[in-house]
């Protein structure tokens, strides 16, 4: 379960592109910060995706991935040109192949071969038209779906929604935002012909005239478990509220909504932009990974948490031209390892989510001013980052999270119920940290 989000200049404080999203997978899913560079092919060459190969282009762009450990593709990231992606997973009456192309696949091929919003939605249709959608996306479990996406650049941005071959789109005026549900009705500007043919001959949709994308294909039944219409429709609201002067800040707080409840705990409260695990049937994604993007026509300014939950993590800058990860960040596999970044965090989050909302409030208290330097500094500079001052914000990001887990032990527990504690103990055993 994912939630994306974007703002186009008229929405934003200073006419930038803003762009978000929380990557919500299951609870012990690395997310790795992964920087390919720009690559020249020989011709025939193929490209390796997760669970088929395809003809590759003669040159690849250079990317950044919020990349699950084990795939090819990525749940979001940007290229050097300022194009941002973020998918979602879409539940549909049509299921989803056993083999093709996932939607993180198709993401990352279009960030590799695009230059501009419009031109990676392009590629991604033609792609779905060539080699499909399908094969499992989830980790310890299996867990097939269809696929949406929010495609940014500078000056545009798009809403792609896809089944089997088919596809619809529309262009965003201001704001907007995704969940797991097909967010396209009648108000599409294009719309793949078998889509609308397919609707009919199932009987969903009586003429052509009459087709509206969202009622004749969503699955009712997993959409209401996923929660979709409520993240949906509290991204959107926040969106709205300070449509005209929102920021990456602003971003970054969306990220991070836990839907208004006072007293936030995440055994007791679901279906949030910030989505916190809790069970193994109905919650059981959390997100593991955020992005935010500032973007113009000039530069491309992107920061990243490096690990899970938004709520709980610094988000740092990254991907400057040129640079590499900061100094000190290593990626993260299956088991717990004391040296990745993300399973030092993780650690830690466990321990937090049995001393809600004390938890939340403390890492805040140390978060607020660090992010508002931060930005401040940052995009006051005009430039996008430099490698000294990725490593800067990235250590004083950790520092932060070391202190605020060193001081865990003494806040008051929220004692949450048996079957919560079960869960994340098993976890724990799972991978190593206990």
């Amino acid at each position: 379960m994912c939630d994306t989000i974007v703002a186009l200049g008229p929405a934003t404080a200073n006419g930038n592109t803003l762009f978000g999203k929380n990557s919500d997978r299951e609870p012990d899913e690395v997310q790795n910060i992964v920087i390919q560079p720009r690559k020249r092919y020989r011709p025939g060459e193929t490209v390796k995706c997760t669970y088929i190969s395809i003809p590759q282009v003669e040159e690849t762009a250079r990317i950044l991935l919020c990349q699950p450990f084990w795939m090819f593709g990525a749940e979001m990231g940007a290229n050097e040109y300022g194009v941002m992606i973020g998918n979602e997973a879409l539940f549909t009456k049509e299921k989803p192949d056993k083999i093709g192309l996932t939607g993180m696949d198709l993401l990352r091929l279009a960030l590799e071969r695009s230059k501009t919003a419009r031109e990676a939605m392009d590629i991604i249709i033609r792609l779905l038209e060539t080699h499909g959608q399908g094969g499992n996306c989830g980790y310890r479990q299996k867990f097939y779906y269809m696929n949406s996406y929010l495609i940014a650049d500078a000056q545009e941005a798009y809403v792609l929604e896809a089944v089997k071959y088919w596809w619809a789109w529309k262009k965003i005026k201001d704001v907007w935002s995704i969940s797991n549900v097909i967010s396209i009705g009648r108000d599409f500007d294009a719309v793949s012909p078998g889509l609308v043919r397919n609707a009919i001959k199932k009987g969903w949709c009586r003429s052509e005239s009459a087709f509206d994308f969202a009622r004749c294909y969503s699955d009712p039944l997993y959409t209401w478990a996923a929660a979709a219409n409520n993240r949906v429709e509290c991204s959107r609201k926040l969106l709205t509220q300070k449509k005209g002067a929102l920021t990456a800040a602003d971003f970054m707080a969306i990220l991070r909504d836990h839907g208004g409840h006072d007293g936030f705990r995440p055994d007791k409260y679901g279906g949030t932009v910030c989505m916190h695990a809790a069970d193994k049937l109905i919650r059981r994604s959390q997100s593991v990974g955020s992005m935010v993007g500032n973007v113009n026509e000039k530069r491309s300014l992107l920061y990243v948490t490096g690990t899970a939950n938004p709520c709980l993590s610094p988000f740092y800058p990254v991907f400057g031209p040129g640079t590499a990860n900061p100094a000190g960040y290593l990626e993260g596999q299956a088991d717990y390892s004391p040296d990745s970044y993300w399973w030092q965090c993780e650690k830690l989050h466990r321990q937090a989510l049995l001393r809600f909302p004390s938890a939340l409030k403390e890492i805040h208290s140390k978060t607020e001013g660090y992010e508002r330097d931060m930005l401040q500094t940052i995009e006051r500079a005009g430039t996008a980052p430099s490698q000294s001052s990725i490593d800067r914000y990235f250590n004083l990001a950790r520092k932060i999270v070391g202190e605020w887990g060193s001081t865990l032990a003494n806040l008051p527990e929220a004692r949450p119920g048996f079957l919560f504690l079960k869960y994340w103990r098993d976890y724990n055993r799972l991978n190593g940290i206990e």
